[in-house]
């Protein structure tokens, strides 16, 4: 008979027989960052199949994951018990942290579900578990509404309307949600205080075809006892909407419920119906484009508190559904995600005063003040100044831009801040202000999609850096509930094309993954306006959502994204290969290039206005060779779905592309494309058109152009922008590309920051008949900071394999970048000395990398760490193969 175990002894029998980690030495593996279709503790899940990931943290190199398991339980309790009674995957050998599907049974709407992970290392060894995570499913049918009914105010033409209702818990609350769509806009209230930080919630649909409900976790915000619930109304979507974005029709409508679960389990319901109440508030008008007026002296004190006096109030009236279904809002919330400081206020005559904010934002003004009843504040807001230190409003178009402020007259200070509209701008002028308006009176709130930053760059150019930070600047404030052509004038509609143009840099600065996502439900590949226009059907317009959904497989390894868009991405490309004569898009059908540089002698050296046709630019040469590399990512999305037959399909179709491009566009010599404008061949060159054997040639003859005909500058519109730097650097010729960057005089960049930009302009002019200064479609160039200045880029999607490949000018003497990517982050930054290149790489846990050393001189040597395995070496770099850590290389070079 054995002696009996001691309490180690049987630990250790115990985790040999169940697999804890103890069975095994700690691998040294930390895991953390869990993630659940992209989201950390998700609310509102509703995929059938969610994708889970982590990320991976280990002391030493080389760390790689060879299996995982994964345990999802029905309570916290289980889990800590190893209990996965939901899904339990067993060991799995597999290396993938990113994108991995839930494989348990079937999941119930509206439930926790808890989970944890936990991985083995290469050798085997296992990890402790992750800390305890979760997420909540989403409502899936209307049945799991409970009932609840759309409401509304009883005269349809009410302003911005306050709607309540009291009820009383006679229990102790456990946990408790909201769920909420109110139209067009909506604020949540709960006994005297709003929910949550969304703001120009919900989030902007075709609303014909999906309304988004929000999420909230309201469980602080009740008591046992008395509570009342409110929601204001605005209307937001004006009459004067643009037709190209996607206007909310009818009238200001609601519906809620609100699902409470009690400390002894028990769960009730509270849902809109006709029980509700509603009154006129203190907002007598709300417009996106015009702006909110705000009457203090009609609030109501208290409304959204019990015992408020509501017998003056009227009953709602029930309301017909939206034709949209209800669908649960995935996408990042729009927030206000900062706060600025007016950096000057000048007073311009008495009572009236224009405050600088120093950065061009979205958002709106917060104001201060105490004075008398009826006293009334206007706040006006645009771009720029005149000479005179007016408002110069120009670029604001049609959109007033303009909140009205009324004093209750309390006798205290009085704070007023807009709740359903949103302005571009970094100048503020307030006029009506009682007494002398301060610095501190005034506030700045900016207003985006709270996507998590997840680039950073530097380098030894300040005017580098500073169009990286005005090209951010310029995607934050277009990135509301859809990406925006512009926060600042009567438009603010989804921008495919210039989407398209700066997709590659958005995904690399932000986290984009759900953003985009949403983005492509609401346009999928194929359509590019929500009203029924041919141009939709033009690469430049309707394909950038096809080349979209394969950068969202390639940064974030989102599969279920790409499976939702592939059908419509193989439409619209057989579509057009089989309706295009001879696959060469003509002339007239679409924007090509679009907005170039104009050198007419209206352009006044950039200051002038001429017309915005003058924005069309090689529209068949652009179309065909967008065309090119949309069939190209649907071919790779067809191999990565398993439709071998699709991928050759495509494959081919690009190859006869090329061949068709490559005989209608280079000319007899082979050294240049159709015109021969910097576009012409930036884009062959970027996108691999070019014939082998051709590509020192048009390189060579692109070089000329630049700098014999367009002195240096660049001469492109949003395309060619993008793609200006890789194509240079394709040729060896990266410091031209610096040096046409870093022009200060019309046109470029350059010229933008000489004129005081803090974000993009539309056009490469200060002033046109179509014009804002804070645009998104120019910041595409931002990619090439990451891909060739850094030289980060993913080779194998989500970033488990790896390239470090930087392009080194001879004008910059240090760049530095980094992206936290899906599996960790991944950096890359390089500094000249004296004859030496310092290159240090960070790969994260989990993934590999090829690191391309470049060579500085004809004589070097290079200094690199014993771990690093050489695979290659040539006349201009050294590669090495190396695995997760931090590694330094150094090249000495000695002249002859």
């Amino acid at each position: 008979m054995l002696a009996p175990l001691g309490a180690a002894a049987l630990l250790l029998a115990t985790a040999l027989v169940t697999g804890s980690p103890t069975a095994v030495a700690d691998s040294g593996l930390h895991v953390s960052g869990a993630t659940v279709d992209g989201r950390a503790e998700p609310l509102g899940v509703d995929a059938a199949r969610p994708l889970l990931g982590w990320k991976l943290d280990a002391p030493s190199r080389n760390a790689m994951q060879s299996a995982y398991q994964v345990l999802v339980a029905t309570s916290a309790e289980r889990l800590a018990h190893d209990q996965g009674n939901v899904w339990d995957s067993g060991k799995r050998r597999s290396d993938e942290s990113v994108g991995v599907p839930y494989g348990g049974q079937r999941l119930s709407p509206r439930t926790r579900y808890h989970w944890k992970v936990r991985v083995w290392d290469e050798h085997g060894r296992a990890s402790a578990w992750s800390a305890p995570s979760s997420w909540e499913t989403a409502l899936r049918a209307p049945e799991d509404w409970e009932g609840a009914r759309w409401i509304g105010p009883s005269d349809p033409q009410a302003g911005a309307p306050l709607l309540r209702k009291e009820f009383s818990l006679d229990k102790e609350v456990a946990g408790a949600r909201a769920y909420v769509a109110g139209l067009g806009f909506h604020e949540l209230r709960l006994n005297g205080a709003k929910v949550g930080d969304r703001v120009l919630a919900p989030a902007n649909t075709p609303y014909d075809r999906r309304v988004l409900y929000d999420t909230y976790d309201v469980t602080k915000a009740l008591r046992k006892g008395g509570n009342t619930v409110g929601l204001w109304l605005g209307h937001g979507y004006g009459e004067n909407f643009s037709r190209y974005g996607f206007r909310w029709n009818g009238r200001r409508q609601a519906i809620a419920l609100l699902d409470v679960t009690f400390t002894d389990g028990t769960r009730r319901h509270l849902t809109t119906d006709p029980s509700w109440k509603w009154s006129i508030g203190p907002i007598t008008a709300d417009d996106l484009y015009d702006g909110e007026s705000y009457d203090a002296r009609k609030e109501q004190d208290g409304w959204d508190e019990s015992g408020f006096d509501d017998r003056s109030w009227e009953g709602v009236s029930m309301v017909d559904a939206p034709r949209g279904a209800l669908r649960s809002n995935t996408m990042p919330p729009v927030r206000v995600t900062d706060t600025l400081r007016a950096r000057k206020v000048t007073e311009l005559r008495p009572g009236t005063y224009v405050y600088d904010f120093g950065q061009n934002i979205a958002g709106w003004a917060r104001l201060s003040a105490k004075g008398e009843a009826g006293t009334r504040i206007t706040l006006r807001t645009a771009e720029e100044l005149n000479a005179d230190g007016t408002l110069d409003a120009a670029t604001n178009r049609d959109a007033a831009a303009t909140d009205t402020f009324t004093l209750a007259g309390t006798g205290r200070r009085e704070t007023y801040e807009p709740r359903f509209t949103y302005h571009g701008f970094r100048y503020l002028e307030v006029t009506g202000f009682p007494g002398t308006a301060g610095l501190g009176d005034v506030r700045a709130r900016v207003v985006h999609a709270d996507v998590p930053s997840t680039g950073a760059f530097s380098s030894s150019s300040e005017v580098l850096n500073r169009i990286w930070h005005n090209n951010r600047w310029s995607v934050l404030n277009n990135s509301m509930s859809t990406p925006t052509d512009t926060p600042v004038r009567d438009e603010r509609t989804p921008p495919a094309m210039d989407v398209q143009a700066y997709r590659d840099a958005a995904t690399r600065e932000f986290g984009m993954g759900s953003f985009y996502t949403k983005y492509l439900r609401d346009l999928p590949p194929g359509t590019a306006l929500p009203s029924d226009d041919v141009k939709a059907q033009y690469p430049d317009m309707a394909g950038g959502q096809v080349t979209l959904a394969w950068p969202l497989y390639e940064q974030y390894r989102d599969r279920s994204a790409l499976e939702t868009a592939y059908p419509d991405m193989k439409r619209f490309v057989n579509r057009n290969a089989e309706e295009v004569p001879g696959l060469i898009w003509p002339a007239d059908k679409g924007f090509g290039d679009w907005c170039p540089p104009d050198h007419g002698p209206e352009a006044n050296d950039g200051m002038g206005s001429p017309t915005a046709g003058d924005c069309f630019s090689e529209v068949s040469l652009v179309n065909t060779a967008l065309s090119y590399q949309q069939a190209e990512a649907t071919a790779k999305a067809a191999g990565v779905l398993g439709h071998r037959q699709d991928a050759r399909h495509f494959e081919s179709l690009a190859g006869r592309i090329k061949d068709a491009f490559n005989a209608r566009f280079l000319n007899e010599a082979g050294d240049t494309y159709g015109s021969g404008r910097q576009v012409t061949s930036i884009l062959p060159l970027a996108f691999g058109l070019v014939p082998a054997d051709r590509v020192d040639d048009v390189g060579d003859q692109l070089a000329r152009t630049i700098v014999e005909h367009d002195g240096g500058h660049l001469d492109t519109g949003i395309f060619g922008t993008r793609y200006l730097v890789d194509a240079l650097a394709r040729t060896g010729r990266i410091d031209l590309a610096m040096t046409m960057l870093r022009q200060r005089t019309y046109p470029g960049f350059g010229f933008q920051l000489a004129n005081g930009a803090t974000t993009t302009w539309e056009q490469w002019l200060y002033r046109s008949s179509m014009e804002t200064h804070d645009h998104a479609m120019f910041a595409g160039i931002n990619a090439s900071f990451y891909t060739v200045l850094a030289g980060i880029r993913p080779t194998e999607p989500g970033y488990r394999d790896i390239a470090v490949e930087p392009r080194i000018p001879d004008s910059l003497d240090q760049v530095s970048a980094a992206q936290e990517t899906v599996r960790g982050r991944v950096a890359s930054s390089w500094k000249k000395t004296r004859g030496t290149l310092r290159l240090t790489v960070t790969i994260p846990a989990n993934s590999r990398a090829v690191v391309r050393v470049p060579l500085t001189d004809e004589d070097h040597r290079v200094q690199a760490p014993t771990e690093a395995r050489k695979t290659q070496v040539t006349d201009q770099a050294v590669s090495y193969r190396v695995g997760s850590g931090t590694w330094t290389f150094t090249v000495q070079a000695h002249r002859r």
